[in-house]
């Protein structure tokens, strides 16, 4: 009776954070869907609307490590529950401010607040569930945060255009104090950790051990050129992109890009499951590099029909979630005592330089402007400079992935001189 009841929290607790993963996705998105609204709103350059996208993805990368030893020490339902209400915070400061500052702080709670979705998942699932069945867990949160866009994105876009994109942003606010709720009832309580601390010694361990190990600094680079894309194009820009340089309707155009959630849902699962069944971790990630630049030189530098756009995305999609093969690869220079924060500063890595990437498009993109504005003064980006800026993306991953393959190899040769 008592393993019946345990199992039942186990999946009652993966459960309720599984879908706070998926809702803080909804919100991470948003901002991508209502970009001329939100411009015009706050008056924004396109630089500056990239700070709504950069600074959610900084803050969400400094408290990553935070984040796990909270949970540790309080347990998923505190902290789960807690991220919600900043989430909430942040989405009403976003509906009701008035100044661009305004907006950046409310990015900046829910950067706060989603950190600790998929980080939550994955202690579930550690915790909870047998070693035959927690990589399963593991996936399948993953999965379904990916689809929260995707199923998220067409209802939303027709109420902003049928309301306003403040009700619309309200009636997710909404959704997420019925969620509060519902998983105040329904979580299981864990017993509050005492032990667990956030020890700086161990964080600079791990810190100076991906620095130094150079296979492993390798990983984390190869994991912003994965992440970043997905990041720059499906959280923020591509439904802007996709309306001015392929002239689609704002709905097709936001159903397009959250194809690429597709792909990374459906590969999450099945890249890493191949590589690790055929020991090819490094053959997966050259050819998934290789496949992200030619999905995007296909996509900024060619003339596409609408389902020639979805296939490149998925295909984007799929590639993109190779990141996880980095972690796989990465874990094999750890040892149990570095592991988790090792993999937690590669987290940290990716996440701080896909926010780089995010805030340069915006910055190129006003650095390319011909001056063209609307009736209300709103700066206009033609589709010439879309592709300019979107270029800084393709030149990041081909670059860094070059430095990234050089590393590895000086390492793997600096490992053999030693062992000789």
């Amino acid at each position: 009776m008592n393993e019946e009841r345990t199992a039942v929290h186990a999946y009652l607790a993966w459960g309720g954070v599984a879908l706070f993963f998926l809702y803080q996705y909804i919100l991470r998105i948003a901002p991508g869907l209502v970009e001329p609204e939100l411009r015009s709103a706050f008056f924004m350059t396109a630089n500056e609307f990239s700070t709504l996208g950069s600074f959610f993805m900084f803050i969400y990368a400094l408290v990553q490590i935070p984040c796990g030893v909270l949970i540790d020490r309080l347990g998923v339902k505190r902290v789960v529950l807690s991220s919600i209400l900043l989430c909430l915070v942040g989405n009403g400061l976003l509906i009701t401010g008035n100044t661009l500052w305004e907006a950046q702080i409310s990015r900046i709670f829910m950067g706060l607040g989603s950190a600790c979705g998929y980080i939550g998942c994955m202690k579930v699932a550690a915790d909870s569930f047998s070693s035959s069945n927690r990589g399963f867990f593991m996936g399948a949160a993953l999965t379904l945060g990916l689809f929260g866009p995707l199923l998220a994105a067409k209802p939303l876009i027709s109420l902003i255009e049928t309301t306003n994109w403040q009700y619309a942003f309200t009636v997710l606010s909404v959704i997420g104090v019925i969620l509060w709720f519902s998983l105040v009832l329904v979580m299981p309580k864990e017993a509050i950790n005492r032990h667990a601390t956030l020890k700086w010694s161990d964080i600079r361990v791990s810190i100076i051990h991906v620095f130094k190990t150079r296979p492993v600094l390798a990983y984390a680079i190869m994991t912003t050129c994965f992440y970043s894309p997905l990041a720059v194009i499906a959280d923020l820009w591509g439904v802007s992109f996709l309306m001015n340089h392929f002239h689609l309707p704002r709905v097709n155009a936001a159903n397009v890009t959250m194809q690429i959630y597709v792909g990374a849902a459906i590969s999450s699962l099945l890249i890493p499951w191949l590589c690790e069944r055929y020991k090819e971790y490094n053959r997966g990630i050259v050819y998934s590099w290789i496949g992200i630049i030619i999905c995007l030189v296909t996509l900024l530098y060619s003339d596409l029909s609408a389902y020639a756009l979805i296939a490149i995305l998925i295909t984007l999609g799929i590639f993109s979630s190779s990141e996880i093969l980095c972690f796989g690869a990465a874990s094999h220079y750890t040892t149990p005592e570095t592991s988790g924060t090792t993999l937690g500063v590669i987290i940290t890595f990716s996440v701080l330089g896909s926010a780089c990437v995010m805030q340069s498009v915006g910055f190129l993109l006003d650095f390319k402007w011909n001056g063209a504005m609307d009736n209300e003064g709103i700066r206009v980006y033609s589709s010439s400079e879309y592709v300019f800026a979107l270029s800084s993306i393709l030149v990041f991953v081909s670059v860094l992935g070059l430095v990234a393959f050089f590393l590895y190899r000086r390492g793997r040769q600096l490992r053999q001189n030693e062992l000789a």
